[in-house]
């Protein structure tokens, strides 16, 4: 802060009377009788005369306290500058940085206007929106009269709110002054207590060229301005984001969304550097001293507000041990050897280790007893704008012991999971695995640890012929969606891994598995067993909850949502179909041949013994074999079950017989003359053999709602629907001369070689039609696979429906599947400037978002600098219209949706409305997917963007993760109304056609 000499002040008077006097000169009057400032704030934010804003804050600095305020200051300078008035500009700007500095460090008071209802989904509608927006409405803030209109309060009438915060390094809490007893208990709902509402607050900028950064604890977004900004719900301190802000006072906006009270940490402060490495959330152990899983993370923020950074080279230096000298050991290697990070992007940076030597063996042992590191180093990061380092420290375990190690998941992130080798060896050296799902917040190494008991004083730790696998996902997924993928790469990753190491005894098994968890990892365990179930050999289910929406308040479906005053049935259906394949209970028969167990405490109040029941019930009603129990005196978790440390809630002797019974006959099978000979490899892998029970004839059934997810039940799996998004059957019947497929919504289906062994020579009937089959089979279906389709009847798939013609698992929706591979977002760079300033921060926030919610990599392109034969190698998501971005009109040409000069056209629909946005899925080659969002206007592209917001507090989802179809078209009623607003939401086709079946709409 400067100090204000004598001649300084003298200026500053000589400026306040110069200006005043012109002011008064051109007849311009102060209306207001006495000076405060907040009356100076409503003045100015009501702006029926800058003149007279301009004048009264001139007056009112007669009296000191006015005067010294840099705040008014700024705001005088702000005024100056929108009237292309420099020079006076310039002098309020020196004047407030002499009072304040270059910037404010936090808001020093916000108002605040809610608490409004709020669904329990990403998406609803904003009852300010309905008086012209939050940027409107709070124009008049300080106005006595001003109020809002709210079911929550009594009198249904709301007002603004004031609260001060205390400094930078205090936040604030709302807390709306409602009888939330009185409503929980009325409507009988603990989802009442959730809320929306709006905060404002204003900071000034006194300092040209200042890259400031801004770091919001609580909120998932905050507005700079009109700029969205990513918060940060679980309030982890290390994440901070560069906006780009001119000289003058700016205004920050924020959507709150809590349950009853919320609590909000902003603040602003300078990048010591143009670029900043952080900490990785997770590394990889060393094990035994060797190097097993090599991959890392490493988030770098580039605080720029305007560059790109170019990372060019990535070292490692100053290598140490406790043990060994590992002095040119190890190197390190970008896995993408060009990096372009946005302007206020934090990116993953995905790196290799890897050991110089033809060994990985890095150190001759871990240390005694256990330290926290084994290896130290420091990371060299060069960049475009520098240089930086980094210090990193890497653990090592012990043979039996739990160990974390890091892969690449289907998304292209780097992931990690622990793991706990097998205690004895196993036929072949190779052991089945035990994927282990946790449960909220337990960090995968706690959840590898549970698998414990005592003998003989001391804890043994995993299964004697199993691997133990615990993978992890940051963020609220439940283990559906972007979570059962990771579980399901960490499950592939591991078998690869082991494979690749020589020194590794036993190899682990991807292909035949044990699947368990506890609470939501119970709920994660049901999904994957349910939609893999041949790799099953037994499923493990513990304390857990069918369906999200069920369960709790956490996540009612359209309860008391602001849109449900608005939204048709026909588009509940849409969206309650995106996510009908995470329901446990809908899929229970494809279980039918994995023997279950269920298990609660007696009095879980966490996860009721209700959810349980109901799955005991549905499996026993379909002939599954399930073992149920209900631990007396148990609640949610426990140690001890009978004893004491004898493996609890997940391990006690009970579960550790039942699983291990199922792995050792199969290990047993493998070894004994039942599965021995030239088949013996095809009798290990045989799906159908738990669908047989030796019996002469069998049958099974598949239940499929997206056949995008799964690997089917028994070797048949759905391919593509007859309708989308609807419940799709296949029931098979197998008799000594007949094989009998029954399907209800199916268009195509494929039946793995396991089957065609055992029914070469019989008769087919699909749907009662004889169908026939080659005695050779690969002659037909050259990668072992045998595809039926229905056209006017049932038969073999010809080779024009492989041509990527139509849609199938590989580009089937919804939206979210297009992070469900590597994928970038490509911004147009052809519009306007503004146009191309707002797709550039709107890719910044996805992106971010993406990073924020579950630890994504995500690279942001040019569309100048890919050209249009690249796009089709990885999924893409591209922001802008045609005019905006040079490859839309190629991407958009095959889906019906067709915007034009009158606006959007979708078959015989014309959406004639200049505030309209579209999100829609499109085919990019024959194996990738691209999700195209634009807007007919900037306001129509962020209305589209907003899609991606993440919400459930205090935990959030992936972007566009959760009931969002393969299609929404936004109109100007979005805003209010939230899905309600939807013009057209839906799925495609089979050959991206629109289908009135599959839309909320009636074209």
């Amino acid at each position: 802060m400067t100090v204000i000499t004598t001649k300084e002040n003298d200026k500053t008077v000589d400026f306040i009377k110069k200006e005043t006097d012109k002011l008064l000169k051109k007849g311009v009057h102060c209306t207001l009788k006495k000076f405060s400032f907040r009356s100076l704030d409503s003045l100015r934010l009501e702006a029926k005369d800058v003149s007279v804003t301009q004048l009264c804050i001139l007056e009112s600095f007669k009296d000191k306290q006015f005067e010294s305020s840099g705040s008014l200051w700024s705001t005088l300078g702000t005024i100056y500058k929108q009237q292309g008035q420099e020079s006076a500009a310039n002098r309020c700007f020196k004047q407030a940085k002499s009072i304040m500095g270059p910037y404010s460090e936090y808001v020093k008071e916000w108002s605040f206007i809610g608490p409004f209802v709020i669904g329990k989904t990403e998406v609803d509608g904003d009852p300010v929106e309905s008086f012209g927006g939050i940027r409107e409405v709070s124009k008049f803030r300080f106005k006595k009269n001003a109020k809002m209109y709210s079911e929550l309060s009594s009198g249904g009438e709301i007002n603004w709110m004031f609260i001060k915060q205390a400094g930078p390094d205090k936040g604030i809490q709302v807390q709306p002054k409602i009888n939330w007893n009185e409503l929980v208990n009325s409507l009988g709902s603990m989802g009442i207590t959730e809320w929306q509402g709006w905060l404002v607050g204003e900071f000034a900028v006194n300092e040209k060229g200042l890259d400031l950064i801004v770091q919001c604890l609580g909120p998932h977004t905050v507005f700079i301005d009109d700029v969205p900004v990513p918060g940060d719900v679980y309030h982890r301190q290390k994440y901070w984001f560069g906006v780009s802000v001119d000289q003058g006072l700016h205004t920050i906006y924020i959507r709150v969304r809590t349950k009853i009270n919320a609590q909000v940490h902003c603040q602003f402060t300078t990048a010591r550097n143009g670029f900043e490495l952080l900490s990785p959330n997770f590394l990889p152990d060393l094990l035994d001293g060797q190097l097993f899983g090599k991959h890392l993370a490493v988030p770098v923020a580039n605080y720029d507000s305007s560059n790109f950074v170019k990372i060019t080279k990535v070292t490692l230096s100053d290598i140490e041990s406790k043990i060994s000298d590992v002095s040119g050991k190890l190197d390190v290697k970008m896995l993408n050897p060009s990096v372009l990070i946005a302007p206020g992007q934090t990116y993953a940076l995905n790196l290799v280790l890897y050991s110089t030597s033809s060994s990985d063996k890095l150190i001759s042992h871990c240390s005694e007893p256990e330290s926290p590191w084994d290896i130290r180093l420091n990371l060299k990061v060069t960049t475009s704008i520098g240089v930086s380092s980094l210090p990193i420290t890497i653990r090592c375990r012990k043979g039996k012991q739990s160990f974390l190690f890091t892969f690449r998941d289907h998304d292209g992130s780097i992931q990690h999971a622990a793991a706990i080798q097998p205690l004895e060896h196993c036929p072949g050296d190779v052991c089945p695995t035990v994927l282990s799902l946790h449960g909220t917040t337990i960090p995968p190494q706690n959840q590898a640890d549970s698998y414990k008991h005592m003998v003989g004083g001391e804890f043994v730790f995993g299964f004697p012929r199993a691997w133990t696998l615990a993978p992890t996902r940051h963020g609220a997924h439940n283990w559906e969606g972007p979570g059962l993928l990771t579980a399901m790469t960490a499950l592939d990753s591991l078998s690869s891994m082991t494979r690749d190491c020589n020194w590794i005894q036993n190899k682990a098994d991807s292909k035949h598995v044990v699947y368990a968890g506890h609470s939501m990892g119970g709920h994660g365990a049901w999904h994957v067993a349910t939609h893999f179930p041949d790799r099953a050999l037994a499923l493990v289910s513990l304390a857990s909850w069918i369906k999200k929406e069920e369960y709790g308040d956490s996540n009612l479906f359209f309860r008391h949502d602001i849109a449900t005053s608005h939204v048709d049935p026909a588009l509940k259906s849409i969206l309650e179909s995106c996510i009908i394949e995470n329901d446990a209970d809908q899929h229970s028969v494809n279980l039918g041949g994995v023997p279950v167990v269920g298990r609660t405490g007696a009095i879980d109040r966490t996860v009721h013994p209700w959810f349980l029941r109901r799955m005991y019930r549905l499996l026993s009603e379909e002939g599954v074999k399930v073992n149920y129990t209900e631990v007396k005196d148990k609640e949610h978790w426990w140690w001890d079950t009978v004893d004491t440390n004898d493996g609890g809630a997940v391990n006690d002797k009970y579960l550790r017989d039942f699983t291990n019974f199922y792995i050792d006959q199969f290990l047993d099978s493998k070894s004994s003359g039942s599965c021995t000979g030239p088949d013996a490899e095809d009798c290990q892998d045989d799906p159908i053999l738990k669908y047989t029970d030796g019996q002469e004839s069998r049958s099974f059934r598949l239940v499929c709602y997206n056949p995008a997810l799964g690997e089917g039940v028994g070797g048949v799996q759905v391919l593509q629907q007859c309708i989308p998004f609807r419940k799709s059957e296949i029931q098979v019947e197998v008799t000594w001369d007949v094989v009998k497929f029954q399907t209800k919504n199916v268009a195509r289906f494929s039946v793995l070689p396991h089957f065609f062994k055992e029914v070469l020579h019989k008769n087919i009937y699909i749907d009662g039609q004889s169908t026939a089959m080659p005695s050779d089979m690969t002659s037909v279906a050259g990668e072992n696979v045998m595809n039926f389709c229905l056209k006017s009847g049932w038969g073999q798939c010809s080779d024009d429906q492989d041509m990527g013609l139509l849609r199938g698992t590989l580009t089937l929706g919804p939206a979210r599947r297009v992070a469900e591979q590597p994928f970038r977002i490509i911004i147009g760079t052809q519009g306007s400037e503004e146009s191309q300033r707002v797709i550039l921060k709107s890719a910044v926030y996805v992106a971010n978002l993406f990073f924020l919610t579950s630890d994504c990599h995500v690279d942001i392109v040019k569309d100048t600098d890919i050209s249009i034969n690249e796009l089709d190698r990885t999924h893409i998501i591209v922001i802008g219209n045609s005019s905006e971005n040079i490859h839309v009109e190629k991407l958009i040409s095959r889906i019906p949706i067709q915007p034009s000069s009158a606006g959007i056209r979708l078959a015989t629909c014309n959406y004639a409305f200049k505030r309209s946005g579209i999100l829609t899925l499109v085919p990019n080659g024959p194996h990738h997917l691209g999700l195209v969002l634009m807007g007919t206007t900037l306001v129509g592209l962020q209305d589209v963007i907003s899609l991606a917001a993440p919400t459930i507090p205090p935990m959030t989802r992936s972007p566009f993760s959760n009931l969002i179809p393969d299609f929404v078209i936004t109109g100007p009623d979005f805003g209010r109304k939230g899905p309600g607003g939807y013009l057209c939401a839906g799925f495609y086709g089979n050959k991206w056609q629109f289908r009135t079946d599959s839309a909320s709409c009636t074209c």
